[in-house]
């Protein structure tokens, strides 16, 4: 499935937002990675030498089956086809940086390989999207738990207010925020994560 753009929602969770020490917004903040960046299961997240450190960030990832424009949020899941499980990888040092500056932080999230994403389920195998346990181990100890009804702002109130702004097509991914409890990743490290009936993803960490 081809996907044009990830759509990737910041602060949805109240934990994630309270570990940045940063407010909870009032409306969802939106910023977006390149198709590029995706990988798939157990392919490997390249980290370039001297990047500083870098962060997992566990979501929950759907995919846009028909093309959808401001559509209201009772009508926004018709538009979405599957799920899966997403780990928006974040060159936080870089972020930080460019933060501090004013400057966008579109580099830190974009790197080649910072998308890992799981097969796509169909969303119609799971039964609430607002009721899945969220957890991301590291070598095997849990390091993110949290559970989609936790979200700030809810998926299909999401879709709605992104296909406000901004059209969403076949094979567009929402990636809807993380739990808190992000950390650290360093190469030789395996990065699990899974999501109540939507599945696994794993994937190694190497030095570029």
């Amino acid at each position: 499935m081809f996907c044009g753009k990830i759509v990737c929602v910041g602060r949805n969770y109240r934990s994630h937002a309270a570990e940045m020490k940063a407010e909870e917004p009032s409306e969802p903040v939106l910023f977006l990675k390149p198709a590029s960046s995706l990988i798939g299961n157990r392919e490997p997240i390249l980290l370039p030498r001297s990047i500083g450190r870098v962060d997992h960030e566990a979501e929950l990832a759907v995919i846009i089956g028909k093309r959808c424009k401001s559509v209201g949020a009772d009508q926004a899941l018709r538009h979405v086809s599957h799920l899966a499980v997403f780990n928006d990888v974040t060159a936080r040092e870089m972020q930080s940086m460019a933060k501090a500056k004013g400057l966008p932080w579109t580099l830190s999230k974009g790197i080649d390989t910072f998308s890992p994403m799981s097969d796509p389920r169909l969303i119609g195998d799971v039964d609430d999207l607002q009721a899945l346990d969220i957890e991301l181990k590291v070598n095997g100890v849990t390091r993110q738990w949290g559970n989609t009804s936790e979200m700030i702002f809810p998926v299909a109130e999401l879709i709605a207010y992104i296909s406000r702004w901004m059209r969403l097509d076949e094979g567009d991914i929402v990636a809807t925020g993380t739990p808190g409890g992000v950390g650290a990743i360093w190469p030789g490290d395996l990065v699990e994560i899974e999501i109540s009936e939507v599945g696994r993803l794993a994937n190694p960490v190497r030095s570029l």
